[in-house]
């Protein structure tokens, strides 16, 4: 996996701020909010910690299982339910989630290693579950909320571009294509080609359950939550994190 780096002069957290950070960051928010970038940073500033990304530990299962004759039988349903979920810009059944990515979570819990975990609590009996799930475990979290307006995520849409092998979206074609190697082009992800789809995303993953999803994680697995202006630039808003982090936890 190629590195990228979000944040060249950001300055390195102490290892005693380190040892006091939760052993769970969530980064929520709705698409386009920023949340890869950022999880990326987090990624940079904490190396030792496991970084599971929702988004793509779905997509890569679905990508692996929907036409392979050789996967399970079972791998193969729940790939076939999570891409007609998909499909539709809705979200997955919590069964299925819970199938792809619950083991990931449980090995970090139980060796105690950290966690950056993006974009995860779209539903509410999923928030109910993983909150529970975490708490049983007796596991420390936080939540970073990015929030934009929708208006920003259908621009932000527009205009971002990935490069395989690297996390974290770039913002124009121009920095996406210095960044390929030789033999690769940018590429866009087929979700940031549908408008609609980005609007009902927002209006049924996030603008309708965020206030509630935020309350549940906070009751259920005593997270601390911090919410910040996801319309700043990228710089601003990692500088936001870890001046929480100092603030809160240093």
């Amino acid at each position: 996996m190629k590195s990228i780096t979000i944040m060249p002069n950001s300055t390195a957290l102490s290892p005693d701020l380190i040892a006091q950070l939760p052993q769970i960051i969530i980064l929520y928010g709705p698409s386009n909010a920023g949340k890869g970038t950022q999880s990326a940073f987090l990624k940079e500033l904490l190396p030792d910690r496991y970084h599971l990304d929702f988004g793509s530990e779905l997509r890569s299962f679905v990508t692996n299982n929907y036409d392979n004759k050789d996967a399970k039988v079972e791998d193969q349903k729940v790939a076939k339910s999570l891409k007609d979920e998909m499909d539709q810009s809705n979200p997955v059944r919590t069964e299925d989630l819970k199938y792809v990515i619950e083991s990931a979570i449980t090995s970090c819990i139980a060796s105690g290693r950290g966690m950056i975990v993006e974009g995860p609590g779209r539903l509410v009996e999923e928030a109910q579950w993983l909150s529970g799930f975490m708490n049983a475990q007796n596991a420390s979290v936080c939540i970073y909320h990015l929030h934009i307006s929708v208006e920003e995520a259908l621009e932000r849409a527009s205009k971002r571009y990935y490069v395989k092998g690297i996390n974290a979206p770039f913002l124009s074609l121009e920095d996406a294509t210095k960044a390929c190697s030789e033999g690769q082009e940018p590429y866009k992800r087929t979700d940031d080609l549908d408008p609609e789809g980005i609007k009902k995303r927002y209006s049924n993953m996030y603008s309708e359950n965020f206030a509630l999803i935020t309350s549940i994680y906070q009751l259920g697995a005593k997270a601390q939550l911090f919410t910040l202006d996801g319309r700043k630039h990228i710089e601003e808003v990692s500088s936001d994190i870890v001046s929480y982090m100092n603030r809160f936890f240093g």
